[in-house]
C-alpha cells in the first residue's frame, strides 16, 4: 500500500477531485452491487467514506475500512448504519462469510504489495453467493497504455490495471460468473485532477504538458478538448462484478 506521508497530502484536497464525485460513476456502482435493505455490504479503501455514505440509505449495515486514518478523519457524514474502522485490505479482520457484499471503488491500483492477497480477503470474508463490486480507471485503449503509465509515473506508484487484468485478478480469487461495464466520465478536467492531487507545481505543469502535447491517438482515444484554460478528457472506468 502507498505509504502514509503520501495520504496525509492526498486527504487534504481528495474531496475536490471531480471523480470523486461523480453522479454517474456512483450511479454505476450501485446498478451493479444490486443493494437490498438486507445486506451488510464491506466499503474497502473508503477513503473520504463518499460510497459507504451513499450505499447505506440501500442496505442495512456497512463497515467501511481504510489503511489511512488521514483519509477518514476528512469523513464529515456518519450515518448510524456505517462503522468506519482503520484495516489493511490484505487483513480484513472479519471472519469468513460475514458480508453480503464488498465493494472496491480505485483502490487496488494503490495495493502495490499482495494484490492477489487483498482480493483473496474480499472473496473470504464474503458470504457464498456475494457479489464484489471491483472499480478501477483503465486506459481507454491497448495504445494509450504504456502513455498512462508513463503520466502516473509522475504522480504516484501505483499499478495499471486494463480491464482484462482485473477480470484475471477476480478468477485467480476465485470469483465466477464475472460482468464488465465500462463506463466513460466525460469531459473531467485534468486541472482539477492535478490540483486536487496535492502535487507541486512543477510536476503539475509536467503532466498537464504530457497531456496537451501528447500524439494525436492519444488525444482521439480520451476525446479530449483543450480549452483556453483547462484539458478535457474522458476519463475510463472499469467496472468488475463477481460472484462468490
Amino acid at each position: 500500500m502507498t505509504d502514509s506521508n503520501y495520504w496525509k497530502l492526498r486527504a487534504k484536497r481528495y474531496n475536490k477531485l471531480e471523480w470523486v464525485n461523480s453522479q454517474d460513476f456512483m450511479t454505476a456502482i450501485i446498478s451493479a452491487g444490486k443493494f437490498k435493505l438486507s445486506d451488510w455490504v464491506l466499503d474497502v479503501g473508503t477513503g473520504t467514506g463518499v460510497v459507504a455514505y451513499a450505499v447505506a440509505p440501500l442496505v442495512k449495515y456497512v463497515t467501511a475500512i481504510d489503511s489511512s486514518p488521514d483519509m477518514m478523519d476528512k469523513i464529515n457524514h456518519r450515518p448510524v448504519n456505517i462503522m468506519y474502522k482503520v484495516c489493511d485490505a490484505t487483513n480484513i479482520q472479519w471472519k469468513e462469510e460475514t458480508f453480503d457484499k464488498v465493494v472496491a471503488r480505485y483502490v487496488f491500483h494503490h495495493i502495490l504489495k499482495d494484490t492477489r492477497k487483498a482480493m483473496d480477503e474480499c472473496y473470504r470474508v464474503l458470504k457464498l453467493g456475494g457479489l464484489m463490486v471491483f472499480a478501477e480507471g483503465v486506459p481507454p485503449s491497448e495504445r494509450t497504455k504504456q502513455d498512462f503509465i508513463n503520466i502516473f509515473r509522475f504522480k504516484e506508484d501505483r499499478l495499471t490495471f486494463t480491464s482484462f487484468d482485473m477480470m484475471h485478478l477476480m478468477r485467480e480469487s476465485r470469483f465466477k460468473k464475472l460482468s464488465l461495464r465500462v463506463l466513460k466520465l466525460k469531459k473531467m478536467s485534468i486541472k482539477n485532477w492535478l490540483e486536487s492531487s496535492d502535487l507541486n507545481m512543477d510536476t503539475q505543469a509536467r503532466i498537464y504538458a504530457m497531456h496537451v502535447d501528447s500524439p494525436q491517438y492519444f488525444k482521439d482515444d480520451y476525446n479530449m478538448v483543450i480549452t483556453e484554460d483547462d484539458c478535457l478528457i474522458d476519463m475510463t472506468v472499469a467496472i468488475v462484478v463477481g460472484v462468490k
